[in-house]
């Protein structure tokens, strides 16, 4: 009996009132203000405990001043602006184009990128349509092939066994799917990942137009010891030049793509990245669909372009409607 008196007693929780590190800062040396705990069976919770304290370390003072260190700031954080010299073919500067803040001001995360390139291999790698056969689908007799006993040989059953000649096979592959899946903004945040690492390494080039009066390979060849490249992924306009495509296609390392299709994983294994004008503006505004492209990139999209720039209201179809009511 004394010994289920003892033990009941250091099982029944006890409440404590315990002085914390917090009380103890801001002066609550009451007892209602300090906080309590309870120790005992099924009684504690470190993570509540934990909370409770940070939640009590917050004090009125700190507040206070985080709002005037925000007050005396010289206002909201502005992005740096990016800019790109356009040249031609011949390797002769043109214009200087605006770059989309957004896209190319990002903080070079491996971890992105890594995440990236596994997606696409498993895209590439699909779906798998290997499949053997196990001694459960093996079509053989079920016979005992002989006697237990007496004949001084090892005992055997059935002939579908997998270490018996025709037989089924243990642990063989089967049809899978290979593929994973990456949520969008994840994939988003790789293309300006990998694009914004290629503009800090310098090897971010914009061209005007892509393209060759013929699908010459010695034509791709010479623009190539121009600008003396190795490797190199061009990225074009979706309405590209096929002229220019079937040019580069019997080069090694080299890649043309468009703005649609670029990716990570064709990024990182080039050494430079080329953009025709049509193809870099074509990919910022898929990367910030959701989002305004600024004045000033539309309006050097336009100048470059030689079209006006069309404003947001303005639309052909509502000038139709217009004219049909008039």
């Amino acid at each position: 009996p004394k010994r289920l008196r003892l033990a009941s007693a250091i099982h029944r929780p006890v409440p404590a009132i315990i002085l914390s590190a917090a009380n103890i800062q801001h002066g609550r040396s009451d007892p209602q203000s300090m906080v309590v705990r309870s120790f005992g069976k099924r009684m504690t919770n470190r993570r509540i405990d934990i909370a409770v304290r940070k939640k009590e370390e917050l004090s009125e003072e700190g507040e206070v001043g985080l709002e005037v260190e925000l007050e005396s700031e010289d206002g909201p954080y502005e992005r740096p602006s990016f800019q790109a010299w356009v040249h031609n073919m011949k390797g002769e500067r043109l214009a200087i184009v605006p770059l989309e803040p957004e896209v190319f001001d990002q903080k070079i995360r491996k971890d992105i990128l890594h995440r990236n390139v596994v997606y696409f291999d498993n895209k590439e790698r699909g779906w798998s349509h290997a499949k053997t056969l196990t001694r459960g689908e093996i079509r053989a007799t079920t016979k005992k092939q002989f006697r237990q006993k007496g004949l001084g040989r090892a005992r055997r059953g059935t002939r579908r066994a997998p270490h018996h000649r025709g037989g089924g096979k243990a642990h063989g592959p089967k049809p899978r799917d290979f593929t994973s899946k990456l949520p969008k903004k994840v994939r988003k945040l790789g293309n300006m990942i990998a694009v914004a690492a290629r503009y800090q390494e310098d090897n971010l080039i914009v061209i005007d137009e892509l393209s060759l009066l013929e699908p010459k390979t010695s034509a791709a060849a010479r623009f190539m010891e121009v600008w003396n490249w190795d490797s190199v992924l061009f990225v074009t306009e979706e309405e590209k030049d096929r002229n220019f495509e079937l040019a580069c296609r019997n080069i090694p390392n080299v890649e043309t793509t468009t703005a649609l299709r670029f990716d990570v994983k064709k990024a990182l294994l080039k050494e430079k990245i080329v953009f025709s004008l049509g193809g870099l503006m074509q990919l910022q505004a898929q990367l910030l669909q959701d989002r305004v492209m600024p004045l000033e990139v539309r309006q050097a999209m336009a100048e470059l372009s030689g079209r006006r720039p069309r404003s947001r209201g303005s639309d052909s179809g509502e000038g139709d409607l217009q004219s049909q009511s008039m």
